[in-house]
């Protein structure tokens, strides 16, 4: 095997297992509610706590990916990762499990963009959006794990158990890491911390940021929340679907954001050869993503293996946004601009999480099931917040061409 394709593979294998990590408590809900005694919010605070620290680690992030490269920083902070997942396995109590969830949600937070810097050290640049889209479908997979194969590991072992297998594969990434990835030679930057916290700081005042990070923060955020937590159960009490058919379809919506992540990229490109641009393509296929949700919402007369078939396949449209948000900036300024869109895309999915579960809280339910108004509700509002940042993303992408960020004019 070459040495670049084993480094893809162990990085990559680092993103499964975020995914993974992220989406386990979908499958694990209705025991952690009933074992624990977990209310509706309680349930979407501990799952939504993951996106909270993976957004509010990803500036300083940026920084240490760009001094420290990235075997070195995934390898530590998977550490934290691996102790997030035992002390979520010994946990009794909420507090524990809350504490177990913000470790793995920290230890977690490199996993893409370390895989992303590693793939920019190790391949020439031509192979970048193959190995990019590949990387997102390698990650796929592990929303794939988080349906049908947990839900058949549930039925032979305990979701201690399972914690304890997820800090067990975590231990073994990092053994790679340290094994048999060697050290790329890079030229890491000299400058100050002082400078580079003014370069974000430059990021976050540009206006063609601001023109993107809306949308993508609440269409991504509504697509990661969701599947990460609330699908299993809107399936159950909307759709009325049993246990193993819900965790069918949330594999199967996991299946067609593999083919999606991919899809939309090869689109994409060649959509930009015909002149029309990623933020064109971007927004298109976040409008799409919101029709799918509508339909779902609607319980429109398709079949739900359909239904959600679409809102995998259109879930990751966002994802295009960094590329094209990235030619805004000066190329230095790359990993920064991409870890401050993330940042915004996670506390996006954070909201969407405990602010579902608050919703769901608010009306009459019992364990582990809720009333499918207000499941409706919590998805209209969440269409509607969807509707207003793409009106705002439109109405930006009107003004010239020729518009440049703060960020962009200092370089």
């Amino acid at each position: 095997m070459k040495l670049a394709t084993r480094v893809f593979l162990i990085f990559s294998s680092g993103y499964f297992i975020s995914y993974l990590a992220r989406g386990i408590n979908l499958p694990l809900a209705p025991l952690l509610s009933s074992e624990l005694g977990l209310s509706p919010a309680q349930l979407g605070l501990l799952t939504s706590l993951y996106f909270f620290a993976f957004a509010a680690c990803q500036l300083p992030l940026g920084i240490l990916l760009d001094r420290f490269g990235p075997r070195r920083v995934l390898a530590c902070l998977l550490l934290l990762a691996a102790a997030g997942a035992v002390v979520s396995a010994n946990a009794h109590g909420f507090s524990t499990l809350l504490a177990g969830r913000l470790l793995l949600g920290i230890g977690t937070s490199a996993c893409l963009m370390a895989g992303l810097k590693a793939i920019v050290a190790w391949f020439p640049h031509d192979h970048l959006p193959l190995m990019n889209g590949a990387i997102y479908a390698i990650g796929g997979l592990g929303a794939v794990a988080t349906g049908t194969p947990i839900a058949w590991a549930l039925g032979i072992t305990t979701w201690r158990v399972l914690f304890v297998v997820v800090a067990v594969l975590i231990l073994m990434i990092v053994l790679a890491l340290f094994t048999l990835v060697p050290e790329k030679d890079e030229q890491h930057p000299k400058s100050s911390l002082a400078a580079q916290l003014r370069d974000i700081g430059g990021i976050f005042r540009s206006a063609v940021f601001w023109r993107t990070a809306p949308l993508v923060m609440a269409s991504q955020g509504v697509f990661l929340g969701v599947q990460g937590l609330w699908a299993g159960p809107y399936l159950r009490d909307v759709s009325r679907l049993s246990a193993a058919t819900a965790a069918n379809i949330v594999a199967l919506a996991g299946v067609a954001m593999v083919l999606g992540a991919v899809g939309s990229g090869w689109l994409a490109r060649r959509l930009q050869q015909r002149g029309i641009s990623l933020h064109t393509t971007a927004g298109a296929g976040m409008f799409l993503f919101m029709l799918a949700q509508l339909l779902i919402v609607l319980g429109a007369p398709l079949p739900d293996w359909l239904l959600w078939g679409l809102y995998g396949l259109l879930g990751t449209s966002g994802v295009l946004s960094y590329a094209g948000l990235v030619r805004e900036f000066p190329a230095h300024l790359a990993g920064r601009v991409s870890t401050g869109l993330t940042l915004a895309l996670f506390a996006g999915a954070f909201v969407v999480q405990y602010g579902f579960g608050l919703l769901l809280n608010a009306w009459p339910h019992d364990a582990g099931s809720y009333a499918a108004v207000a499941h409706r509700i919590s998805w209209a509002i969440a269409l509607l917040a969807q509707l207003a940042a793409g009106a705002w993303y439109c109405r930006r992408l009107k003004k010239p061409a020729a518009e440049t960020s703060p960020a962009a004019n200092a370089a």
